[in-house]
């Protein structure tokens, strides 16, 4: 699970783009919300998404290659 994390909101439209960074790996994931989300929503979010991340990236898995004509996993 990530510990510290920054995170910038920038204000698109009617949502918001919330990128978050974790401190320790520097790891980061950006997601858009709504823009009335509440803030304590968007940092449990954040936390979520990193910690994903941290874990896939331990696992050392792949994103799978989702190109048209494409099958499988390319490595």
């Amino acid at each position: 699970m990530p510990g510290e994390i920054f995170v910038e909101i920038q204000k698109v439209g009617n949502a918001l783009r919330v990128a978050a960074i974790d401190g320790a790996t520097a790891e980061e994931v950006v997601f858009q919300v709504p823009a009335r989300t509440p803030r304590a929503d968007i940092d449990t979010l954040a936390r979520a998404k990193l910690a994903w991340k941290l874990k896939r990236a331990a696992a050392n898995e792949k994103r799978p290659d989702t190109r048209p004509g494409r099958r499988g996993i390319e490595v």
